[in-house]
């Protein structure tokens, strides 16, 4: 016979209460109501639930985790996004004494397999960061009873919390500034939409166009997949320009990337940059400013991203936080020296 492990949300179903809630209580945690608190330590104790720490530790657990999705190989140590949401999380979890582990996914792991090491660590709640998103995993990880908040993307129909730029608003600055300058033949560049910053990005960019009454051309649009980085860029800047009858003035990368790669084909080419074609990008990667010429982007603040997302985690543990919220930071556009005035000759 297979015996089924009894999790909180089989707890929250039968005393028709929230995860949450169910995790407070068994956790003596926030204020719960003492006819709720009884109901559901009652119903904890038919289904036989054993909490995660019923192993003797008369010490809660103080241990956090980081998760990254790594499942397109990606050298993780050479992407900086990564390293400032790290140090943003770190920055606060030192304060609160917690203890922060790093986890990457692969392809090979399975969500059993995750599973088992939050358990076998201790985990008390996750950081979700980066592009990808693995909808199954974060939802059985919710369902164990597990706190959990999402970086730079959203399940914000499940109700998870969550920390994002406000891409949209960002896109809309970059794309108003080329139009300020003249320019209304402007390329976009992007990885698949499924990615939602690349998605709130892609709205951004339309929404300038439409605002402007500047007709959307698909001849200019082009989404690179599976990845996005500079030889993407590269390549479908190279493919646009061999296809197009008529060039653009202007190519936005809804990352730098991407526009670093552009910039590099159009100067191949043989167009300069920016008298001939103005090209922006997104993040403000480190790199972006020592360019030549510099590129013009729109700065997220990566490490308060972090900070941000450990001091709500720490609330969802604690029971101070209840209620899911979506929490978006501004971003700011730089303007640098790969940007003019549209060429009129």
């Amino acid at each position: 016979m297979i015996i089924m492990k009894v999790t909180i949300q089989d707890i929250a179903d039968r005393a028709e209460v929230s995860p949450s809630t169910v995790s407070r209580v068994l956790n003596n945690k926030g204020r719960i109501s003492e006819k709720t608190e009884e109901k559901v330590l009652a119903i904890a104790q038919q289904l036989g639930y054993k909490s995660r720490n019923s192993n003797g530790k008369s010490e809660e657990s103080k241990n956090i985790a980081i998760i990254f999705n790594n499942k397109l190989n990606e050298n993780l140590a050479l992407n900086h996004f990564y390293s400032y949401v790290m140090e943003g999380v770190e920055v606060v979890l030192k304060d609160y004494n917690y203890h922060l582990f790093f986890k990457t996914i692969t392809e090979e792991d399975t969500i059993a397999d995750i599973s088992n090491w939050i358990d076998e660590k201790e985990i008390a709640g996750l950081i979700f960061a980066g592009y990808e998103i693995d909808k199954d995993l974060i939802l059985s990880v919710k369902k164990k009873g597990v706190p959990v908040v999402l970086v730079d993307n959203d399940l914000w129909d499940e109700n998870i919390d969550c920390v994002v730029n406000d891409n949209v608003n960002g896109s809309r600055k970059i794309i108003n500034h080329l139009i300020e300058l003249g320019h209304k033949k402007i390329a976009f560049l992007s990885g698949p939409l499924s990615h939602v910053s690349l998605d709130e990005r892609y709205i951004g960019y339309k929404q300038s166009l439409k605002q402007a009454g500047i007709e959307k051309e698909d001849d200019f649009i082009v989404f690179c997949e599976p990845s996005f980085e500079i030889e993407d860029g590269y390549e479908a800047t190279k493919e646009m320009f061999a296809k197009a009858e008529v060039k653009p003035t202007a190519i936005f990368g809804a990352n730098d990337k991407l526009a670093i790669g552009a910039m590099k084909a159009v100067q191949e080419l043989g167009y300069s940059v920016p008298k001939d074609i103005s090209i922006v990008g997104f993040d403000d990667i480190d790199m972006s400013e020592h360019l030549v010429p510099s590129l013009a982007t729109v700065r997220i603040f990566k490490k308060e991203m972090g900070q941000m997302a450990a001091k709500r985690l720490y609330e969802l543990i604690n029971g101070v936080a209840v209620n899911p919220i979506k929490l978006v930071i501004s971003v700011e556009t730089i303007i640098r020296d790969s940007v003019a005035e549209i060429n009129q000759e």
